[in-house]
């Protein structure tokens, strides 16, 4: 079950359409506002209690909670884990309360390593939920050994 424990502030009813749309539309805000280190309007668009979850066999696994969880996920996975990688988006695509990046995390040496990000929404147009899925997770290992020397 996909928690969705932030409480609609919303007056009007939101189809489904609409709600993709308007989800997709905030993550795009989001991966903005994140690039650019703006986390006072980051932490606009999540919930107070959001969940992150790092899978158990990744470097930096766990489970991270909280509008603060972003900041200090970011800097542990693009800045101190894997040496100032960037992000390089590959595609989107949103449903409903869903919103699922296709992206290539870059590391300053070595190969891009792919992932999936799914994002899930609360009824207020809120992020409640991120699931980082890698595709090789050894090979992320392998990246954060390297960066780290």
């Amino acid at each position: 079950m996909v928690p969705t424990r932030c409480h609609p502030f919303m007056e009007e009813q939101v189809t489904h359409t609409d709600a993709a749309a308007r989800n997709l539309a905030t993550t795009e805000a989001l991966y903005a506002a994140t690039a650019t280190g703006n986390w006072p309007l980051a932490e606009t668009m999540l919930c107070e209690d959001l969940v992150i979850t790092e899978a158990e066999t990744l470097p930096f696994a766990g489970t991270y909670t909280g509008k603060g969880a972003l900041r200090d996920l970011y800097a542990k996975v693009l800045g101190t884990s894997l040496g100032q990688a960037t992000i390089a988006v590959k595609n989107k695509m949103a449903a409903g309360n869903n919103v699922v990046y296709l992206l290539e995390l870059v590391p300053p040496t070595g190969d891009p390593l792919e992932l999936v990000e799914v994002f899930h929404f609360a009824d207020d147009g809120r992020v409640s939920l991120i699931k980082p899925y890698y595709y090789n997770s050894a090979a992320v290992t392998a990246a954060v050994a390297a960066a780290r020397g």
